[in-house]
């Protein structure tokens, strides 16, 4: 937290001051002065790096400073950055050694791994034939041993994703305390600034201004109406706003300026604050990384073939990664009621507005129409087959085990590919062979371990890369896990604001399977119930403060939980409406807000897999085992 005197508590007990110069792209001869006119203007925090080729100048205007008695050496902060070329856990010491000898000083405040990418010690430049495979639990363990000496009082990352943090935690003997990212309000990190507070690091913004002033990236940050609407409300400038946001928003800020007066106007963002009504107003603003690292990217060279790959492609959310390490698309198309003759041109256009993950399932009725259409993208190379993801099911009629080979292949038949991303028992529900109606008098008494074991065989053959559940409840997933030599990796099942599934959802996280949401918007062209989700006030409320439509926020909302998102539509602008749904966020406090609604299933399929005489069920107790 930041306390009056600006200040963050990190998890060592250290206290950083909230608001540091930055030194990058500050050249020798310019870069001292700089220095010498912060600290004197009330900075306590300078951060530094050895990439910038600067700190031997930092070093001596330190020196200065300290034997003049402007600032003690132990009322200042300073940070510092271990570069990708001596990443090897022998030359982690010494690369620290090199900074506090050019730094004039006995230990730095903060070492920081400057990025999740590795060179060949000694190289120059960005030559991606420099770029090699990357050991951060190596380089890690040498970090922490430089924590242990005292050399660095504490030590952290740069640059890392959640997924990069998270695989760190998992080793880490000494966690670390700082994530320094790029952060302004045009890229306002908001998962990872939410994983951060959740496991105790503090997340750091540098160019908190957008780097206006950088030759080879194009800056607007300064410049958008919302920044200049509250600048000129306040009566600040929008630099000031900017950074006063980052605080706002619970990190630090690094604002980089060698000029004097803007030195000094970047520090003047205390004694006050952005008020709640023009702070939400930062929500609108569109999203977009600068910094995005292609220099680590490679096709043959390093850790990265794709900027995704770097970033774990947390950008925008638009995958989560299963259990088994596939990373499936955060949006699918739902294809349930989609009638032929109208889903294929839906696919055509999903396909084309972006949308990477197609949902379908047998008993739909229209995987044949899907498959042509998916024929046609692939060969007019719209595009690859590996680069889509697409979900089948296993029908109720099709459950047992020696008929549940058949319909794989009759799916793959129809779909016109050689296998599925991911395949799913539709319900825990078994009919007569050959019914795929529902009939209540066609239910049979299920025996799920069996089914599970040649979806199993499937998973062994390679005709489904992955498989899973649909519908399950807590009680059935682990009765199922109890047998399973394949843990499940997807649980489908219907989500909406109007229906959360948060115990399941956190027992599912447990367990390591992903919840994915079909229903997001509550299906409201449903011929079977009345749907009011999208009308409820809240979202209605939350849509218009945010300037999106009640449906997008309704997906967001099932992002922002952590459940894939399956929205149905035909309609060519609400497929693309469904899908533009990254590069904003629901704020925390309109988010708190989706907790009032009240909670109603909508499928219950008490008309269907409910009754007294026929199969397992003989109430929606029994078939949802009290979880509705």
């Amino acid at each position: 937290m930041a306390n009056e005197n600006g200040y963050f508590e990190l998890n060592t007990g250290a206290k950083m001051p909230s608001v540091g110069l930055g030194t990058w792209q500050a050249d020798p001869g310019v870069v001292g002065n700089a220095v010498d006119v912060a600290i004197k203007a009330g900075y306590r925090h300078i951060d530094c790096a050895r990439l910038y080729l600067n700190e031997k100048e930092i070093g001596f205007v330190l020196k200065k400073l300290f034997e003049d008695g402007v600032v003690k050496r132990e009322d200042l902060w300073i940070t510092s950055k271990l570069w990708c070329t001596d990443l090897a856990p022998k030359d982690v010491p010494e690369a620290l050694d090199n900074t506090l000898q050019d730094l004039q000083i006995d230990y730095v405040d903060l070492y920081l791994i400057h990025w999740p990418a590795r060179m060949k010690k000694g190289s120059v430049g960005f030559n991606p034939e420099n770029l090699l495979p990357l050991d951060i639990p190596s380089t890690w363990r040498a970090m922490e041993a430089l924590y242990d000496s005292g050399k660095a009082r504490a030590i952290g990352v740069c640059n890392f994703s959640t997924k990069k943090l998270g695989d760190l935690l998992e080793i880490a003997r000494v966690p670390p305390a700082v994530n320094q990212v790029e952060c302004h309000p045009s890229w306002q990190q908001q998962k990872l600034h939410a994983f951060c507070k959740s496991k105790g690091v503090h997340l750091s913004g540098y160019s908190p201004l957008g780097s206006p002033g950088t030759r080879w990236i194009k800056s607007d940050v300064l410049r958008h109406p919302v920044l200049k609407t509250v600048a000129e409300k306040l009566g600040k400038t929008p630099a000031q706003v900017a950074l006063r946001w980052g605080l706002q928003m619970g990190h630090s800020v690094l604002p980089k300026s060698t000029n004097e007066a803007r030195i000094k106007e970047n520090f003047d963002i205390f004694d006050w604050s952005i008020p709640e009504d023009l702070f939400v107003k930062f929500s609108e603003i569109e999203q977009a990384r600068l910094i995005r690292g292609t220099a680590y990217v490679h096709d043959t060279f390093g850790s990265y073939r794709s900027v995704e790959e770097l970033w774990d492609a947390n950008d925008n959310v638009q995958y989560f990664e299963l259990n088994n390490g596939a990373k499936m698309p955060s949006i699918g198309l739902g294809t349930w009621q989609a009638q032929p003759g109208v889903v294929a041109e839906a696919i055509a256009i999903a396909i084309k507005a972006g949308y990477r993950h197609i949902d379908c399932a047998y008993f739909y009725g229209n995987e044949k129409e899907i498959g042509t259409e998916l024929k046609k993208l692939f060969e007019d190379g719209v595009v690859k087959r590996e680069d889509l993801w697409i979900t089948s099911k296993l029908w109720c009629c099709d459950h047992a085990p020696e008929d549940v080979p058949k319909a794989m292949d009759r799916t793959l038949q129809d779909l016109q590919i050689d296998y599925l991303d991911l395949y799913l028992m539709h319900w825990p529900v078994r009919t007569k062979k050959g019914f795929i109606s529902l009939n209540p008098e066609d239910l049979l008494q299920p025996d799920i371990p069996s089914t599970w074991k040649a979806m199993e065989a499937l998973y062994d053959s390679g005709k489904a890369r992955i498989i899973g559940v649909s519908n399950f409840s807590v009680k059935k997933l682990q009765d199922l896990l109890k047998v399973a030599r394949v843990t499940p990796a997807v649980n489908q099942v219907e989500c909406h604001p109007g229906w959360r599934q948060e115990k399941l959802h956190e027992f599912c996280k447990s367990k390591g399977i992903h919840v994915s949401g079909y229903s997001p918007m509550g299906s409201p062209g449903s011929p079977w119930f009345k749907s009011d989700v999208l009308k409820h006030p809240v979202i209605k409320m939350v849509a218009k403060k945010l300037g999106k439509t009640p449906g997008q926020v309704c997906i967001r909302w099932v992002l922002q939980m952590g459940y894939s998102v399956l929205p149905k539509s035909a309609n060519e602008a609400r497929i693309k409406e469904n899908f533009d749904v990254f590069g904003w966020s629901i704020p925390e406090d309109l988010f708190a807000k989706f907790y009032e609604i009240e909670q109603a299933k909508l499928f219950t399929m008490e008309h269907f897999f409910v009754h007294e005489t026929y199969g397992p069920y003989k109430s929606l107790e029994e078939l949802w085992d009290g979880e509705i």
